[in-house]
């Protein structure tokens, strides 16, 4: 039964995610195209140029937004649709698991988002080497080891980096699910309930999240800082070490921070659904 879950679930959104996913993949294509055939160094003194190039960037840009923003709000309203509202009648009588199909729909829609920053990270690192013509990714991760001392491509970066995407993603959609988990428990206005409910939960993850900062020494400087990178300076052969920029536990402490949100947002959504559900 769960696999016909999932089977339907990815079926029923899987239509506008294609769509935007190839909008953004066209629109890279266009704009790669575009600005690998201009030479941006000189393009000011071309009129013509100037334009394509701007245009280019600017289409690009909307193509981002209209990915990220459009497929956001798509799977929040997909998920609110067919769990609180009447198609969620159908949802909750499903013969499963009362936290089937959230899982289902949590699963599917986590998977989408992962998909749509990979390929976004993707479609930017495209755009920026047919700009340069391939150098401004050479000088980047050049700079990059300069600075942090840390290789791009080293595995220790990849997965902090694809843990925080992965907790990223988690975070932002189950703050959405517990705010309508939420607002659903009202007999009238759940929507507007929703939405009080999310700028609330937004305020105290805030809040937790300063606590957590200040908790763990991240705004400390001096002996007491943890480095994660220092701006160095050589004046009169005298090399002085400025106060650090960022701590080198900023990646641990960040997805640590995730985490715990995610459980609680987890948490919230499985009680209610469990306990006190309301399709009133």
């Amino acid at each position: 039964m769960l696999k016909k879950l999932f089977k339907y679930e990815f079926k029923s959104t899987a239509k506008i995610m294609l769509i935007l996913y190839a909008i953004l993949i066209v629109t890279t294509a266009v704009g790669s195209v575009v600005l690998y055939s201009l030479d941006l160094d000189q393009a000011g003194e071309s009129k013509l140029a100037s334009i394509l190039s701007v245009s280019a960037i600017v289409l690009y840009i909307l193509a981002i937004f209209a990915v990220l923003i459009v497929m956001y709000v798509y799977l929040c309203v997909h998920f609110y649709r067919t769990m609180y509202s009447a198609q969620g009648y159908l949802t909750h009588t499903l013969p499963v698991k009362a936290l089937a199909p959230f899982h289902v729909k949590l699963i599917t829609s986590f998977v989408w988002m992962f998909l749509s920053m990979a390929l976004m990270t993707v479609s930017i690192v495209v755009l920026i080497a047919s700009a340069s013509h391939g150098t401004a990714w050479q000088d980047f991760t050049s700079a990059w080891d300069e600075v942090f001392g840390q290789d791009v491509f080293s595995f220790r970066f990849i997965f902090q980096m694809v843990l925080s995407v992965i907790c990223s993603c988690l975070t932002y959609l189950l703050w959405v699910f517990a705010s309508a988990s939420i607002g659903q428990l009202f007999s009238s206005n759940k929507v507007a309930a929703s939405l009080v409910a999310g700028i609330i939960l937004y305020f105290m993850q805030q809040i937790f999240s300063m606590i957590l900062m200040f908790g763990t020494g991240m705004f400390q400087s001096g002996d007491n800082s943890v480095n994660f990178f220092a701006v160095t300076t050589t004046i009169d052969n005298t090399t002085t070490s400025t106060t650090s920029i960022l701590p080198s536990s900023l990646f641990a402490t960040s997805n640590i921070y995730s985490i715990i949100v995610i459980v609680i947002l987890y948490l919230v959504c499985a009680r209610i659904i469990t306990k006190h559900l309301n399709l009133e």
